[in-house]
């Protein structure tokens, strides 16, 4: 039975993304805040654990190439251009690099989280498997405990491959080959099953007739699978144990050759959203206009810019940067209150500056001193706007470094002590952090202006300790 609705698609599938997205910020965010102190956790930056090593430990590891061949007994986190699990992780596991890799041979008791330009998963996973990457390939002998969370340009399930609970995903395309147990819910352009699903689908396509919308939002163009043919295809040998729904701007039932035990039901979009025409200004629609996708894509290029900016930092200003830091843990709530203080002065001495640096040159202008009017304006107005675009750098960037920073170093300062190269650790686990709290609704708006607040107080606190002369040095006489 086919029966076609016209519903609130949109509202319904951004709040179910939001939702999303909240659960696993908050998730991952608890995994960090909650954690128990450790006495010593293991620092290994050879990026090698040979297959007859065991750590009974946490263990945090990076280099250009990492391989795990070992056994954890923790949590690990791994960081390089190219990691690669073939060993035993009894605990969680977070990749972070170019490629990340989990082996046939490799085993993760816990959750496996990756952030990658490419992801493979070939092992066995006893918990659920987050990720986001431009592809994600889940290998014919993979076995996932749980949940599939993924974000990308491209899914694909080999044939053989299992996920023991649902599938939540936001692509362009996905090929589904392997055994999703319970339910499949999926935003995508191009969507092909082949394989079986024990419960209900639930997608959105795109129409045959569109192209793929948009470009991939990144300064470096990763190597992507082929693109497939946008719409919806389900196979003759796929096995669907519950109810079809879709929603397209086109029926394509005629796509449908293996029949669900349920229900098949045909969504359209809201009327307006298909009959408005884009114009020229508009941005583009389609795939790269799903909420999933869009909140992805902000989530990487806010991880990106922080995380070069904050390097730039540590390398150009490391101790000025330090003493910002420890000002804000030494006094937060003190610098927040000056923060909300310096970002209402700071403009408001601007809109000031601009309104004297006008009236002065209007003056000089109506006493004839046209050339020096001329000067005032180009000097005084130019000057303005440099100040102007330091102080928005530093409200929109340099006030989240500085909040990110301390986050990240009172929570390495409490799992991992000794860890080596503590400042780049304390940066990266700060900005994961603030990035991924920040992507939550309407809290992500209240930690963004905490982190403006706290950062740009601390940064006035540090700016005046700078300037006071050392009591030690002012007191010294000469012999």
């Amino acid at each position: 039975m086919i029966r076609k609705r016209s519903i609130e698609m949109i509202t319904n599938q951004g709040k179910f993304w939001a939702c999303l997205a909240t659960f696993f910020a908050l998730f991952l965010i608890s995994m960090f805040i909650f954690v128990q102190p450790v006495e010593a956790t293991v620092i290994d930056d050879d990026g090698s654990l040979p297959a007859n090593e065991t750590i009974n430990d946490d263990l945090l590891i990076s280099a250009r190439d990492v391989i795990l061949d070992g056994t954890v007994n923790g949590t690990v986190i791994a960081a390089g251009n190219r990691v690669i699990v073939n060993g035993t992780i009894n605990g969680d596991l977070f990749m972070f690099g170019s490629d990340v890799i989990l082996s046939e041979s490799g085993k993760v008791a816990g959750n496996l989280f990756g952030a990658a330009r490419y992801m493979e998963v070939r092992g066995n996973v006893g918990g659920s498997v987050f990720g986001g990457s431009a592809a994600l390939l889940i290998g014919n002998n993979a076995k996932i405990g749980r949940n599939v969370y993924y974000g990308g340009y491209s899914l694909e399930s080999m044939a053989g491959s299992s996920v023991n609970t649902d599938t939540f995903v936001g692509v362009y395309q996905a090929i589904l080959n392997g055994e999703i147990k319970r339910n499949l819910r999926v935003s995508a352009g191009a969507l092909e099953i082949n394989g079986t699903i024990g419960g209900d689908v639930v997608a959105e396509v795109s129409s045959p007739e569109d192209g793929e919308s948009g470009s991939w939002y990144f300064t470096f163009q990763p190597a992507l699978p082929p693109a497939i043919h946008p719409g919806m295809r389900i196979s003759s040998q796929a096995v669907i144990g519950g109810d079809l729904k879709y929603t397209s701007p086109t029926d394509q039932s005629s796509a449908i050759q293996g029949r669900p035990a349920g229900q098949i039901i045909y969504q359209t979009p809201v009327p307006a959203e298909t009959d408005q025409k884009p114009s020229p200004s508009q941005p583009p629609r389609g795939f790269f206009a799903l909420p999933i996708v869009k909140t992805i894509v902000n989530l990487l290029r806010n991880l990106i810019t922080l995380l070069i900016l904050g390097g730039l930092v540590l390398w150009l200003l490391p101790n000025f940067f330090q003493r910002t830091v420890d000002e804000a843990n030494r006094q937060p709530l003190a610098s927040t209150g000056v923060g909300l203080l310096s970002l209402l002065g700071g403009y408001v001495a601007a809109l000031l500056a601009g309104g004297l640096i006008f009236g002065i040159g209007l003056l000089l202008s109506l006493i004839t001193l046209g050339g020096l009017s001329n000067a005032i304006f180009g000097i005084g107005f130019s000057s303005l706007a440099v100040f102007t675009a330091a102080f928005t750098l530093l409200v929109a960037y340099g006030s989240k470094l500085v909040a990110s920073f301390w986050v990240g170093q009172l929570l390495v300062r409490q799992i991992a002590p000794q860890a080596q190269n503590p400042r780049l650790w304390a940066l990266l686990a700060g900005v994961l952090i603030y990035v991924m709290l920040r992507a939550i609704p309407i809290l992500g708006w209240v930690i963004g202006l905490l982190a403006t607040l706290l950062g740009l107080g601390a940064l006035w606190y540090a700016f005046q300790s700078y300037r006071k002369p050392l009591p030690a040095l002012a007191e010294q006489t000469p012999a």
